[in-house]
């Protein structure tokens, strides 16, 4: 057993960990948290401009992120579509469309173990792409980031709209009661 197989293993379990809890966030019901949303809103956003950057010398990457963004920003409007929004006395909940969140997640982690796999030993992968290089893993960081940007934005703009009108409701409630008590 080499020093590095114990850091291997606990970085993918790590790993495996992380893919788990972003897969259980596409199925069932799941709280609204604006931090969150505003958080993985900005960590997709800052990896994406690095892809974006990357990739800005070399059209064939460019056009894999550019096509990627689109086609998931499309998704994420129609996952927002599909989504279903509850309030309920414990607060504020959404329950996602799985399918489309659990597909794009599996979807990226099966490209990157599949790339991770094949560029294991370069001199058996002579015709794949270098790290980094590969089209078709930007246009799969694109889809799922495009998705996941607008997905979450929409989570966001949902939640502050649940949060007015609480605050709305809470205002009105009271003024709703003192006119009842006048009319009795």
């Amino acid at each position: 057993m080499t020093p590095s197989t114990p850091v291997f293993g606990a970085v993918l379990g790590l790993i495996a960990w992380r893919i788990y809890k972003r897969i259980r966030r596409n199925i069932g019901r799941q709280p609204l948290r604006p931090r969150r949303s505003i958080t993985s809103i900005i960590i997709l956003s800052v990896f994406s401009v690095v892809i974006v950057y990357i990739s800005l010398h070399q059209p064939r990457l460019l056009l894999g992120i550019g096509g990627g963004l689109l086609l998931g920003v499309l998704l994420g409007l129609i996952g927002l579509r599909l989504t279903r929004f509850e309030t309920t006395a414990a607060g504020h909940f959404y329950i996602p469309n799985t399918p489309i969140g659990v597909a794009l997640s599996l979807l990226l982690v099966g490209r990157l173990a599949y790339r991770f796999m094949v560029l294991r030993d370069v001199a058996t992968a002579p015709n794949h792409p270098s790290p980094m290089q590969s089209p078709l893993t930007f246009f799969v960081f694109g889809l799922t980031a495009g998705y996941y940007i607008v997905y979450q934005t929409g989570l966001f703009i949902h939640s502050r709209d649940k949060n007015v009108s609480d605050q709305k409701s809470i205002e009105l409630g009271g003024s709703n009661l003192d006119s009842s008590c006048d009319r009795s």
